[in-house]
């Protein structure tokens, strides 16, 4: 029974999930939030492209300056010694695979001497270490040196009908590779080339997931060995008895399943005596390759290679990640570049009005001046097939203007206006009309810009007014209808400009004020809704309300005359 001096609110409190009044589960610890624009992006995509750029090139040199040799002794390179007609793989071929061992010899010449030290792998291709179940099948606690039941991981290796187990089970041992390799020096006689096999597998996997069991000398031959293999665990490598059994470098090497299907695997290490042919590395001459060959590849189209190798501090020959990081810079730079902005200074505008219909958005063409009338008749009329929502940049029309480009832009969609396109000629000497002319048009077709994009914006203002009071009628204005404060409304020339500008200023407000007091008439003009509720008020009717009367506070325009102006 719960305490009577327990309160229900109490008991609530205990029922409630709320997670504790603590910044971490409350998430109000203190977090910092990084603002991305172009001015913080691109130099840190410069910085990767630069700093990417070098590792590589050091990365793709170094990799260059690993030596490979490999032979493919899979068929025609392995030629029976018995038969000489006849290849290795024919012979297991022929035999059904019943474990029939074949011996074939090829010779090759290495050009340049591997110095330093040097590692011999076999490599293997078109076999796939990356199976699920081939993966699955082995038991790491028998390889550890545990000598209780098999694991059914290990099927379909894990024991014979008879319930006896195999040692070691799973695919994994059970497609052990078994060829032998040897190679020969023909530069002082014929010369064995010294191998060892320590130290080709990783230092951890010895020591701590392969382990023999105690008693194992006697262990490994009275349980079965796999079915594909010749002998026991313990005559892996019948002379060392340290690398024997579940410790044996070579199996453990093979244990460690490949991701691809090409892969290779350390086979052995060259041992470099204190003096001799071999004491700096492999001298340059002819060898001979001599092989055991007892591995079958042809039933699954798979190749078999010898591989000479030399490496360098980041390991062997590997050109790929050298190149990534000089393609991941290339692309920081790349990314970093601003697209250049096209000056109109000293410039002259023309219009066309024939071009697109008053619904779609308008374009901006700039032509350079070095064309002549006829280029500029046929650029004009390709900017008129051009979609209204196409932005391009077209070549200017001779090679000694390249610096001088047309290019086409969006203006905003405006109903009221007539402005479609607009060409952009420097001045030159040769145009009949004075640069003062070209000065006094372009402020003129300025200010019809401006009025325009004032109209736009004006219209924009009252649809917006018009939601929130939804009893004044949109009113579209038109450029005829502003023409009486075009009339009023002068802009100085350029050349003028600095002397006149405060009288530029009350000419804008003034026009500004004209506009307004014209929008205001047309309002009371075309507004029913106030019609009617003075019609109301005179004949005192109180019943009916008007609900676009109510009072609210008029909002600024969000647009600013001045600026347009």
């Amino acid at each position: 029974m719960p305490n009577q001096g327990e309160t229900e609110e109490d008991r609530e409190q205990q029922k409630s999930k709320k997670p504790a009044d603590t910044a971490f589960k409350q998430q109000r610890l203190p977090a910092w939030q990084p603002i991305i624009t172009a001015n913080t992006a691109l130099p840190v995509f410069l910085i990767i492209g630069l700093t990417f750029i070098p590792i590589g090139i050091v990365l793709v040199v170094t990799s260059e300056r690993v030596l490979e040799y490999d032979i493919d002794y899979t068929d025609s390179n392995c030629m029976s010694t018995t038969n000489s007609s006849v290849t290795c793989a024919d012979v297991l071929e022929t035999a059904n695979y019943n474990g029939t061992t074949c011996y074939c010899e090829t010779q090759f010449t290495l050009d340049t001497a591997f110095e330093g030290d040097v590692y011999f792998y076999y490599g293997l291709t078109n076999y796939y270490q990356n199976h699920r179940r081939y993966v699955r099948s082995r038991d790491d606690n028998q390889l550890l040196g545990n000598t209780g039941a098999v694991s059914s991981d290990c099927q379909p290796f894990q024991q014979m009908s008879n319930g006896s187990g195999y040692t070691p089970c799973g695919a994994i041992a059970n497609s052990r590779f078994n060829d032998s390799l040897s190679l020969s020096y023909k530069g002082n006689g014929n010369e064995s080339v010294p191998f060892t096999n320590l130290g080709i597998a990783w230092s951890t996997d010895k020591a701590v997931k392969f382990k023999n069991p105690s008693n194992a000398a006697t262990f490994f031959p009275a349980n079965l060995r796999p079915p594909n293999w010749q002998i026991t665990a313990w005559g892996l490598d019948p002379n060392n008895t340290d690398n024997n059994g579940y410790e044996n470098e070579d199996f453990i090497v093979w244990m460690r399943t490949a991701a691809m299907p090409t892969f290779r695997k350390l086979y052995r290490k060259l041992q470099r005596p204190s003096s001799g042919s071999f004491q700096g590395g492999l001298p340059k001459g002819n060898y001979t390759l001599t092989v055991t060959y007892t591995y079958p590849v042809k039933s699954f189209s798979g190749r078999k290679q010898f591989i000479i190798s030399t490496t360098s501090w980041m390991g062997g020959k590997n050109p790929f990640l050298g190149w990534a990081y000089i393609a991941v810079g290339i692309i920081g730079i790349n990314m970093s570049e601003i697209p250049p902005v096209i000056p109109l200074d000293g410039t002259t505008l023309s219009f066309s009005s024939e071009c697109f219909p008053k619904e779609e958005s308008s374009q901006l063409a700039i032509v350079p001046s070095s064309c002549s009338r006829e280029q500029q008749n046929n650029i004009s009329s390709q900017t008129c097939n051009i979609s209204s929502n196409l932005s391009e940049i077209i070549p200017s029309c001779n090679e000694n203007n390249s610096n001088k480009q047309i290019a086409i832009g969006n203006l905003p969609n405006n109903e009221s206006s007539d402005i479609k396109m607009f060409m952009v000629t420097s001045p030159s000497q040769s145009d009949d009309i004075s640069f003062e002319e070209k000065n006094l048009l372009l402020n003129e077709l300025t200010d019809n810009v401006n009025l325009s994009s004032l109209s736009f914006l004006q219209t924009k203002q009252r649809k917006i007014d018009h939601r929130r009071n939804k009893s004044e009628p949109v009113i579209n204005t038109n450029l005829e209808d502003l023409s009486s404060i075009n009339s009023s409304y002068t802009r100085p020339s350029i050349l003028e400009s600095s002397s006149t500008s405060t009288t530029s200023n009350e000419s804008a407000i003034s026009s500004n004020a004209s506009f307004e007091k014209k929008r205001k008439s047309s309002k009371k003009s075309l507004s029913p809704s106030r019609n009617l509720k003075k019609n109301m008020e005179n004949n005192n009717s109180p019943q009916i309300q008007d609900k676009s009367s109510s009072t609210t506070k008029k909002k600024k325009p969000w647009y600013n005359y001045k600026n347009i102006l």
